[in-house]
């Protein structure tokens, strides 16, 4: 009884110390905020808007992704989640120059969930702390600022939505927390040139293997105190898997908490004066491991992608590396492995170089020995090609959503819904030929351009000119000068569009282009109708098309087309802006302080055409960044004639249409699948058009 008794003691107390113990092992992983009901609106104001008075900024919204798993999965569990992803680039870029590997989390994201079954909101980010964990930052002045830069944040949340906090625990993450990548490549006189060609094969291949690319934020552009002057270039993308993401988040024993991570950063930067990428990003392993994710047919995903990316990288001829800090790796000679000379027997000199890498930036490699010194000459390294297959696309998609059903604080992020775009219907007469003349309404469709034969922008300008318009730009939009742009007037078009909020039809365009061999030109039917709204004259709209026929022979409806009478209230989608849904990108005393705002600023680089509606109503046309206006090689060369983007400037205020409605009224045939491939662009053009008038 006496042994039984001691037995007892002996494990209640194993048991005691055990319980004492675990609290104490655990880690914090995130810091939640629960909330009685939908915080959903709060949550959007604070961070879109609030964010900004601690220093953070949305890179790239990506709002109710819940709808789309309904749309494409038939269900969703959840009522609302959100993904934004956020970063306060004037404190991480300080950090960034001192261990780059933090990029893993720049931007990081801002979750928000709630479950159908459940009336309660959840909002939160991961701690500090763990994120420079999983990168591997140890040291401890970057640490001690990384989390410091939280406390504003932290305290806003707190102040905004409020609720129970409490903090999600873990107790051990992966052996190996992060996947890392080096590439070499072959350095052109224009850094810009080989960044535009990695890019463009990133962006490819990834979403030829059904990733989204989700997120883009350039470090060296948002870097304002020149806190990385030793990089060349540094920008970090958010990588997003869709039927990871539903299978992960939602369904059956789904995960929403793992929205914590996502998207996943995967940062790439160029050190100064080197020819090679340095490429890293958390393998979702760490997901699993911290949020104890037991489900076999989720890890069976994580495992597939992180097996699946790294293979992708090395297609694109990247070697896999440690996860140290590059800027810290050891150049001590002695560690170093060595190239040696060897003497023949035939008394040739032959050099032995170690097996590591070479640094190809050097053409000529000094090598002593013996006090002898040989100078040797190092081939070029051959450039590294990936043949990328050509995307499949696949239709898919719902119908229109009256505007009355759609809550006024509409979502600026892409959404994930389906969308079957409208089929072009002609009346047929008994000759063959289609009822109605060129660029007028058939059976209630308008088609958005005017297609003709090929010809120079000098002869476009000049058939213009002919016919009493007035030509404010001719511009290329593309990098080879195959697609020139012409933006034209006349006396019509600016006194219909000179009303409140009406400025955007002040002028048509023209391109000219030779991708295609033709010429497009805005049909004024179609775009006086959207941008006009209710003050539309039709009688004015279909003289100006009357005078354009007149000088310009063989013209045909392109087959983009829209439902006439639907025009006026057209959106992409449920929860996508419609057209008075503008955004504001600078503000100012009056118009004209706007407009020598933008001329003192960037000159004639980024102002391609000024058009002065009246005293306080100007439009003006805008040069995107390089980067943002490549979008036309995706939606499609032959609407280029949307650039040079076109602000209104009015009432001391410049606006933009909203990028997402802008380019779905430019491109009425674009697919949902085409418009996930520049999930990043219109915050992008949004960013470039503040950037100007800033």
């Amino acid at each position: 009884m006496f042994k039984s008794f001691i037995g007892d003691r002996f494990i209640l107390s194993l048991f005691i110390a055990i319980m004492m113990v675990l609290p104490l092992s655990a880690k914090q992983l995130a810091v939640i905020h629960k909330v009685d009901g939908s915080v959903e609106a709060k949550y959007n104001t604070l961070v879109e808007k609030s964010i900004k008075s601690v220093g953070y900024k949305l890179s790239d919204p990506h709002k109710r992704v819940n709808d789309g798993y309904k749309e494409k999965y038939g269900s969703t569990d959840l009522d609302v989640l959100s993904f934004m992803s956020i970063a306060n680039t004037k404190e991480v870029n300080k950090l960034l120059a001192i261990d780059p590997r933090l990029a893993g989390f720049a931007p990081f994201n801002m979750l928000i969930y709630k479950r159908l079954s459940e009336n309660s909101s959840y909002v939160g980010h991961l701690v500090p702390e763990v994120m420079l964990d999983i990168v591997g930052v140890t040291d401890a002045d970057v640490r001690a600022a990384y989390i410091k830069s939280f406390e504003p944040l932290d305290a806003l949340i707190e102040k905004e939505i409020g609720g129970e906090k409490y903090h999600l625990e873990y107790s051990n993450l992966p052996e190996k927390s992060m996947m890392n990548f080096e590439m070499e490549f072959e350095r052109a006189e224009d850094l810009e040139d080989s960044t535009d060609e990695i890019q463009e094969k990133f962006e490819e291949i990834f979403e030829d293997r059904e990733y989204i690319i989700a997120g883009y934020l350039d470090l060296k552009e948002a870097d304002e105190d020149d806190a990385l002057k030793d990089f060349d270039a540094f920008w970090v993308y958010s990588l997003c898997h869709f039927k990871f993401s539903y299978t992960v988040f939602d369904g059956k024993e789904g995960v929403p908490e793992a929205g914590l991570f996502a998207p996943c950063s995967m940062y790439m930067y160029i050190k100064k004066g080197t020819n090679k990428l340095v490429v890293g990003m958390p393998r979702l392993a760490t997901w699993a491991a911290t949020l104890n994710i037991t489900s076999k047919e989720k890890l069976e995903l994580v495992k597939q992608l992180d097996i699946e990316i790294p293979s992708i990288m090395k297609e694109l001829g990247a070697v896999e590396t440690s996860s140290q800090n590059p800027l810290l790796a050891s150049t001590d000679a002695s560690s170093t492995p060595q190239a040696k000379v060897k003497t023949t027997d035939e008394g040739k000199h032959v050099v032995e170089l170690p097996k590591a890498k070479v640094d190809t930036t050097k053409t000529v490699v000094e090598i002593v020995q013996n006090d002898v010194t040989y100078l040797v000459t190092l081939p070029k390294v051959p450039r590294v090609t990936s043949v990328v297959p050509t995307p499949v696309l696949v239709t898919i998609g719902s119908g229109y959503v009256p505007r009355a059903e759609v809550n006024s604080k509409y979502d600026r992020s892409i959404g994930f819904s389906k969308r079957t775009p409208p089929v072009k219907v002609e009346a047929v007469a008994k000759d063959g030929s289609t009822s109605g003349a060129v660029g007028e309404v058939k059976n209630n469709r308008a088609s958005a351009y005017l297609r003709g034969p090929l010809m120079s922008p000098e002869q476009a300008k000049a058939q213009l000119e002919s016919a009493g318009f007035n030509v404010l730009s001719t511009t290329t939009v593309d990098k080879k000068g195959d697609l020139t742009v012409l933006v034209f007037t006349n006396d019509a078009l600016e006194k219909m569009a000179n009303k409140k909020e009406r400025g955007f039809m002040a002028s048509l365009r023209l391109l000219v282009d030779k991708k295609n061999k033709q010429i497009t030109i805005s049909n004024p039917i179609y775009f006086a109708k959207a941008f006009l709204q209710d003050d539309v004259d039709e009688k004015a709209s279909k003289a100006v098309l009357n005078d354009i026929k007149k000088v310009f022979a063989g013209l045909k409806d392109s087959t983009d087309n829209l439902k006439h009478n639907k025009l006026a209230g057209y959106h992409f989608m449920m929860s996508m802006p419609y057209y008075e849904d503008m955004i504001e990108v600078g503000s100012a005393g009056s118009s004209k302080e706007l407009l020598n705002r933008l001329i003192a600023k960037n000159g004639a680089k980024n102002l391609i055409f000024s058009q002065q509606l009246s005293e306080d109503r100007i439009l003006v046309g805008i040069k995107l960044d390089k980067r943002t206006r490549k979008f036309i090689k995706k939606t499609g060369f032959e609407n280029a004639l949307l650039l040079p983007y076109p602000v209104l400037i009015e009432n001391g205020e410049a606006k933009i249409l909203d990028p997402k409605y802008y380019i779905a009224i430019s491109y009425p045939m674009l697919k949902m699948s085409q418009f996930m491939k520049i999930a990043t662009v219109p915050g992008a053009i949004e960013n470039d058009s503040i950037r100007l008038f800033k």
